[in-house]
């Protein structure tokens, strides 16, 4: 069977596959276990198929960019790319934890993201745990991308 196909199906029973390292992750219902291990079973295929899909996306990213900002096409597309891996793999903190610092957030302001995660919002924190956690998401998307064979933009590496 194909990764593609594979992929497909994943994706319409609910799972969400990623790479971390050469590892296979899958999440999702506990129903679709045996599609995972069919996912599993066919690894080289499934990772194969996971890295051609985000190349495409990168490739479509830096195409539509270079019609609109072309002296800052791989920029643009590069953090378009990393916020969308970021939006499918990235790291969830439960509600009462900073995503910046990590420390309870308390009874103190914050502010809530469109990934759920939450950061510090007040005068004592200013912009410190937004900021760390911007480059905490973007350092692990790169790490992710890399995995499946995309690079940042030199400037940006």
């Amino acid at each position: 069977m194909d990764g593609v196909t594979l992929l497909r199906r994943a994706r319409d029973a609910g799972l969400r596959v990623a790479t971390k390292g050469d590892k296979l992750v899958i999440r999702g219902p506990r129903c679709a276990e045996p599609l995972a291990l069919l996912l599993l079973a066919h690894k080289p295929a499934v990772i194969t198929a996971l890295a051609a899909d985000w190349r495409a996306r990168h490739r479509e990213a830096l195409t539509y960019w270079s019609a609109l900002h072309p002296a800052e096409t791989a920029r643009i597309a590069w953090g378009e790319i990393e916020h969308y891996w970021h939006m499918q793999h990235g790291e969830r903190l439960p509600h009462w934890q900073c995503a910046g610092c990590r420390e309870p957030i308390g009874g103190l302001s914050s502010l809530e993201l469109a990934d759920g995660n939450r950061v510090h919002f007040d005068a004592a924190h200013g912009l410190d745990c937004v900021l760390s956690f911007g480059d905490r998401w973007r350092a692990e998307a790169t790490v992710g991308l890399r995995t499946l064979g995309l690079d940042p933009p030199p400037h940006l590496s």
